[in-house]
């Protein structure tokens, strides 16, 4: 056999991946950092949303303005324009049903009384 083949393998990490986060490490399990962190990311992913909608949409009404053979194809069609235009819908409504549960558990046990 080979000396090689002998040796202990060298310790290697448990995954290359590792998670993302926006957080520092101490932070990670603070439920108001994590919910903040969650919510910029929704809002980016939102916005992403929103400015490709609108982009297509102005693309298709700047076509109908424009002569023929000088329209430029839209970022996305109409039928995927409709769908992520509900999806954004969607996920604002989601995200502001989550607000509005921390606010009332913190409006309920967040904040003890002053005496």
């Amino acid at each position: 056999m080979n000396a090689h083949l002998l040796k202990p393998p060298a310790k290697l990490p448990a995954a290359v991946h590792k998670p993302f986060s926006f957080l520092r490490d101490e932070l990670r399990h603070d439920s108001a950092a994590q919910f903040v962190a969650l919510t910029m990311d929704i809002a980016r992913g939102l916005q992403v949303c929103i400015d490709m909608t609108n982009s297509s949409n102005l693309t298709r009404e700047m076509n109908a303005d424009c002569d023929a053979g000088h329209e430029e194809v839209p970022t996305l069609d109409a039928v995927d324009t409709d769908f992520l235009t509900r999806f954004a819908a969607a996920t604002a409504g989601l995200l502001a049903e989550r607000a509005a549960e921390r606010i009332e558990w913190l409006n309920r046990y967040g904040v003890k009384e002053r005496k």
